[in-house]
């Protein structure tokens, strides 16, 4: 049973939440980029960085993208570092949970995450307890009234995205080995095909976390131990011949589903609902869990 499976069973929505559409180069924060950065061990641990999207955090169960950094705003942190996540709200204790390390990119890049079941929304706060050592000043989060990204227990547009055939594969993607078989068929026709899929938005040549490429590849990774799994990988921008950033424009699905970074990765249920979102990196276990929950 995956670590989002009570919030899915509890938030079968039928009804979509409203829902803010927020450019998506806007909200790249530094902060964000930080995180990406990179991370090493030592050091004074002076902040906790809350680096999940402003605005993507609503009630119920959620994944809060932290990182740690000492007084001179350089990373610490990784997987020989344990910490806990100690969250508050209105200076009262609300949860401690695990800060599970994910790397971006092996060896050299990760950030913490944290699986909390949000009650309400509000202003929270959230340090992280190193296993040694102290703790690192509250860092405040709002958690709005409704997430600007489709939710857990949600149905997301149906995106009508394009396909090879006919187009292209090298007009779809700008992975540099593509798995065919993402691009053969819509999101709406992997929504309404009665059986889990994966759907990954992310951009390998233009990503500004330069984490898109190795999240496609754990993406691949999965879908191999899963043959009969559809799998759906969405380019963020629609005119992959731009020459400048400037040129480049979203696809509707990412516009539809108001994502405001990437990379993201979504697991659907047979229903067509979301039962697991991963915002920047996502480890295989991450993915793998929701799926044993869904392909039970």
């Amino acid at each position: 049973r995956s670590r989002l499976s009570t919030g899915l069973r509890g938030r079968r929505n039928t009804a979509r939440d409203p829902i803010l559409w927020l450019p998506m180069r806007r909200l790249l924060l530094p902060t964000l980029l930080l995180v990406f950065a990179g991370a090493c061990g030592g050091g004074t641990s002076g902040l906790t960085i809350v680096a999940s999207t402003p605005g993507t955090i609503g009630p119920g169960p959620q994944r809060v993208i932290l990182a740690m950094v000492d007084d001179q705003q350089n990373p610490v942190g990784g997987p020989d570092q344990p910490v806990t996540a100690v969250f508050t709200r209105g200076g009262s204790s609300y949860v401690e949970v695990p800060g599970e390390w994910i790397w971006t990119i092996e060896g050299s890049r990760g950030f913490y995450v944290a699986y909390v079941d949000f009650d309400q929304p509000g202003r929270y706060a959230v340090a992280l307890q190193p296993e040694t050592g102290e703790p690192t000043p509250e860092t405040e989060f709002d958690v709005t009234e409704f997430a600007s990204v489709p939710e857990i227990g949600q149905l997301p547009p149906e995106s009508i995205t394009k396909t090879s055939p006919p187009t292209p594969i090298e007009d779809l993607s700008t992975d540099t080995d593509p798995d065919p078989s993402f691009y053969e068929v819509t999101i709406a026709d992997a929504m309404n095909a009665g059986a889990p899929s994966l759907i990954v938005f992310a951009t390998p040549a233009f990503c500004q976390t330069a984490v898109c490429g190795p999240t496609l590849e754990i993406v691949k990774e999965v879908a191999a131990a899963h043959p009969d799994l559809r799998v759906v990988h969405v380019e963020i921008y629609d005119n992959l011949d731009a020459t400048a950033a400037g040129e480049l424009q979203l696809v509707p699905a990412v516009q539809e589903w108001n994502l405001p970074s990437e990379p993201w990765v979504y697991v659907l249920d047979s229903a067509g609902r979301v039962a697991g979102r991963f915002e920047g990196a996502v480890s295989p276990t991450e993915i793998e869990d929701v799926l044993d929950f869904v392909l039970s």
